[in-house]
C-alpha cells in the first residue's frame, strides 16, 4: 500500500499508535514495560481441539469490561503461559474462523477475500464476538489475517465504501459497473444492455430499487443504479450482522482513538502492510544447534532464497509466521530462528513452527535440492506446523 511508502506518513501512523496506547492504558500499565506494574488480565483456559467453540463459550460469558484487560491464553493440553501462547491463538482462532467450513463468510469468486453474508447460516452472536476477537488481537499489538476489502475498515472508521471496493472485492462486478457508469455513452442503455435494477448478492435475488420491481436501467438512472449496488453489497445485505461485529470490536478498544486512523492506516495496523524488506529478515535471523551463518546449508539456504519470486517470499513468510504481511512496524519485529530438522534426510521438506518463527531445516547436499525442496513446502504449507 503506498500510504506506508512515505516516511512521513509512517512517522504519522508510528505517532498515532503511541496516542492509541496513552489511551488505551491511562494508567500508565503499558504491556511491553517490564516496569510498569501488574495489569489485570483476562485469562482463556482453552482446548486445542474445541478451539472456537471455547473461546465463543468463555467470550460469551465474560464480563465486556474484561475484554480490555491484557489477554493472558492457556491450553490444557500445555500448562505453561507465555506470549507465545497468545500469538499461537490468534493466528489459529483467525484461521478456523474465516475458513469455508466455518460458514462465516461469503468469499469473492478467487477465494482470496471474505466479506459479511447476507443471509447468515450461524447466529448473530457470532459475529458480535468475531469483533470482539478482532479488537482483542489489536489491543494486545497481534496482527491478524483478516482478507476482508478495504471496505471494511472504511466503515470501520466512518468512511462510506466506494465503486472501488466493489472492484477490489469483485473485479468482474466492480469492472462492469464501472465501465457503464464511465465509459458507456449510449443514450439508450435499457435496450443495448437490457439490464435492471434486480440483481443477484449472495446468490439471492435482490431489487436495488424496492419500490419498483425490474426496474429498468437508463443512461439517466444508471448513478444510481451502481451507488444501489456498491450500498446493497456493503451496507443494506449486512446491516444486522457488521453492526453486531462493531459492536463487538468497540467493547474493547475505543471508537474516537480508532477513528484517528484512515483506513489504509487501520487496515496496517491490524492486518500488516505488504512493504518487504528481506535483508533485514536475514540479518535478524538466528541459528541454533549446528547451524551458524557460515554454515554451508545456511548459505546454500539464502542463496536459494534469493532465487524465490516475490510470491514465492511471501508465501515463505506465510509459512513461517502464518501471516503473508509485515508488521506495521517493519520487518524487525520479525526474528526467524533456524534449527536442523532433527532425524531427517535429504527427502524430507523444511518445516516450520510458526508461533515461535522457528524453521526446521534438513542438511541438504547441494542447493538445486534445497531449493526444489524450500519450494514444494511453501507452496503447500507442507511442514507446517499447527500447534
Amino acid at each position: 500500500m503506498a500510504i506506508f511508502n512515505s516516511n512521513a506518513l509512517f512517522t504519522k501512523v508510528v505517532h498515532k499508535l503511541t496516542h492509541w496506547q496513552t489511551v488505551m492504558y491511562p494508567s500508565g500499565t503499558f504491556p511491553d514495560n517490564p516496569e510498569s506494574p501488574p495489569a489485570p488480565i483476562f485469562q482463556l483456559a482453552l482446548r486445542r481441539p474445541s478451539l472456537i467453540k471455547d473461546t465463543f463459550r468463555q467470550l460469551g460469558a465474560a464480563d465486556h469490561d474484561y475484554f480490555k484487560r491484557e489477554l493472558v491464553v492457556q491450553f490444557v493440553e500445555d500448562m505453561k503461559l507465555s506470549l507465545v501462547n497468545i500469538r499461537d491463538f490468534f493466528l489459529h482462532v483467525f484461521e478456523e474462523l474465516l475458513a469455508a467450513e466455518s460458514e462465516m463468510f461469503m468469499y469473492n469468486d478467487t477465494k482470496t477475500l471474505v466479506w459479511f453474508p447476507a443471509k447468515p447460516r450461524v447466529e448473530e452472536k457470532s459475529y458480535f464476538l468475531f469483533g470482539v476477537l478482532c479488537g482483542m488481537a489489536l489491543y494486545n499489538h497481534n496482527i491478524v489475517h483478516l482478507p476482508f476489502p478495504l471496505a471494511l475498515f472504511k466503515k470501520m472508521v466512518g468512511v462510506k465504501p466506494s465503486l472501488e471496493d466493489l472492484r477490489e472485492f469483485d473485479p468482474v462486478v466492480g469492472g462492469s459497473l464501472r465501465y457503464l457508469l464511465e465509459d458507456y455513452t449510449d443514450d439508450d442503455v435499457e435496450e443495448n444492455l437490457d439490464m435492471t435494477f434486480t440483481v443477484i448478492w449472495d446468490d439471492q435475488k435482490v431489487e436495488l430499487d424496492p419500490k419498483e420491481t425490474g426496474k429498468p436501467v437508463t443512461s439517466t438512472n444508471k448513478k444510481q443504479f451502481v451507488d444501489a449496488y456498491v450500498n446493497l453489497a456493503f451496507n443494506r445485505s449486512v446491516e444486522k450482522v457488521f453492526e453486531e461485529f462493531r459492536r463487538g470490536f468497540f467493547k474493547v478498544c475505543d471508537r474516537d482513538v480508532v477513528e484517528l486512523f484512515q483506513p489504509e492506516e487501520l487496515r496496517g495496523v491490524m492486518v500488516g502492510k505488504e512493504d518487504y524488506d528481506w535483508d533485514t529478515l536475514k540479518q535478524n535471523t538466528v541459528y541454533v544447534g549446528e547451524y551458524h551463518a557460515r554454515h554451508p546449508n545456511i548459505i546454500n539456504f539464502w542463496e536459494a532464497f534469493e532465487e524465490l519470486t516475490d510470491n514465492q517470499k511471501k508465501a515463505f513468510l506465510l509459512f513461517l509466521t502464518g501471516c503473508d504481511r509485515v508488521p506495521i512496524l517493519g520487518m524487525d519485529k520479525i526474528q526467524m530462528t533456524v534449527a536442523v530438522l532433527q532425524n531427517s534426510t535429504e527427502l524430507h521438506f523444511p518445516e516450520s513452527l510458526t508461533c515461535h518463527f522457528l524453521l526446521l531445516l534438513p542438511i541438504y547436499p547441494s542447493k538445486e535440492m534445497l531449493l526444489a525442496r524450500l519450494k514444494e513446502a511453501v507452496a503447500h504449507n507442507r511442514g507446517f506446523w499447527k500447534e
